[in-house]
């Protein structure tokens, strides 16, 4: 199995906030997306976690850890960790709010980052 996350990111320069949006891959077959979201830094990554729990690829239970990190999301950073050559992240930052949702194949160089 191997995973490929294409993330766009837009900073929004008035308010000062960050969106994303995400679209999931699985052997090269398009998955699932997350559209517009808010979310600075990495965020794309819960948003992909978030598509693959509803697609059945990472299981969900809502179990927290003592220091109240989502138990799920925690594992699958580990996951991650282990299996480099299994998982692909792409992030693009874009210019434009309208950009975020638009074709993941446009001519825009994407900075591999995993």
């Amino acid at each position: 199995m191997v995973i490929i996350i294409k993330a766009k990111r837009w900073f929004d320069k008035t308010y000062g906030n960050t969106y994303h949006s995400v679209q999931v891959y699985k052997n090269g077959k398009l998955i699932g997306t997350q559209p517009m979201t808010y979310g600075y830094g990495d965020a794309y990554m819960q948003s992909a976690f978030d598509v693959m729990q509803r697609k059945g690829i990472f299981k969900k239970t809502g179990e927290k850890m003592k220091s109240g990190t989502d138990k799920d999301y925690y594992g699958f950073m580990m996951w991650q960790r282990e299996n480099r050559k299994k998982l692909l992240v792409f992030v693009d930052d874009v210019p434009r709010m309208k950009d975020l949702d638009k074709d993941y194949t446009n001519k825009a160089k994407i900075k591999k980052v995993v």
